[in-house]
C-alpha cells in the first residue's frame, strides 16, 4: 500500500473528527419525574443531539482504527516486522482503548478480548453551556425549553469508562491523540529502515 492511500484514510478520520466540531443541530429533550411525582419536560434546542454527538464519535473512532492494516501494509513495506508494529500498537495504553470502542462498533462484545485489557465503553454525554451561548431559557408550569444562540460556544465531553466503570478519559481526546499515534508510528518505522 502506497502513502497516499495511508494519507487518504487519515484523511477520512481527520474529517470524522472534524465533524465533532460542529454543535449545531435540532436539539434533544427528555423528561424526568420530580420528587412531587410530576413528569417535567425539557428542551435544549439548537445543538446536536446526543444520539448525532455518539454516532460521530463511533464513526471517528471507526476511520481512526481502520487505519491499522493499511498502517501495518505501509510499515512492513518499508522493512519493518509485523511483530514490532503490533508492540508499538500493544503498547500504547490511548491507542488500544481507541481499538476496543471502535471493535465494538463491530462486535459489541469483545469475544476474542479487549486489547487494552479494559473493555472500555462510551459514558453519558455532557454539555457545558456557558452563559454567552445561551439564546433564552423559557420556564413553565412543567417544562423548560433552552435555545442555544451560540452553539460553537458550547462544549461536549464524552467520558470512556472501563468495564468497572473507572474514568479513563475523554473521547474527543482519544480521537485526537490516536491520529496522532498512529504518525509516530509511521515516522518511527520510516526512520528504523
Amino acid at each position: 500500500m502506497e502513502l497516499d492511500n495511508v494519507e487518504k484514510l487519515f484523511r477520512f478520520a481527520a474529517r470524522a473528527q472534524k465533524r465533532l466540531g460542529i454543535k449545531n443541530g435540532g436539539g434533544t429533550n427528555w423528561y424526568a419525574k420530580v420528587d412531587s411525582g410530576e413528569t417535567h419536560h425539557y428542551l435544549l434546542n439548537g445543538v446536536k443531539s446526543p444520539e448525532e454527538i455518539e454516532e460521530d464519535i463511533l464513526a471517528a473512532f471507526h476511520w481512526l482504527w481502520s487505519i491499522k492494516d493499511n498502517v501495518k501494509d505501509y510499515c512492513e513495506k518499508k522493512g519493518a516486522a509485523s511483530r514490532w508494529i503490533e508492540a508499538e500498537i500493544s503498547a500504547d495504553p490511548y491507542l488500544c482503548v481507541c481499538g476496543d470502542i471502535a471493535n465494538r462498533t463491530k462486535h459489541p462484545s469483545l469475544k476474542k478480548g479487549s486489547r487494552s485489557n479494559k473493555y472500555p465503553v462510551l459514558g453519558k454525554l455532557k454539555y457545558q453551556i456557558p452563559q454567552e451561548a445561551l439564546g433564552s431559557i423559557t420556564v413553565g408550569a412543567f417544562d423548560v425549553t433552552t435555545d442555544i444562540a451560540k452553539p460553537e460556544l458550547v462544549s461536549l465531553k464524552m467520558p470512556i469508562l472501563s468495564s468497572d466503570g473507572k474514568y479513563l478519559g475523554d473521547a474527543f481526546k482519544y480521537i485526537e491523540y490516536g491520529l496522532k499515534a498512529w504518525e509516530r508510528i509511521i515516522d518511527r518505522a520510516e526512520k528504523a529502515v
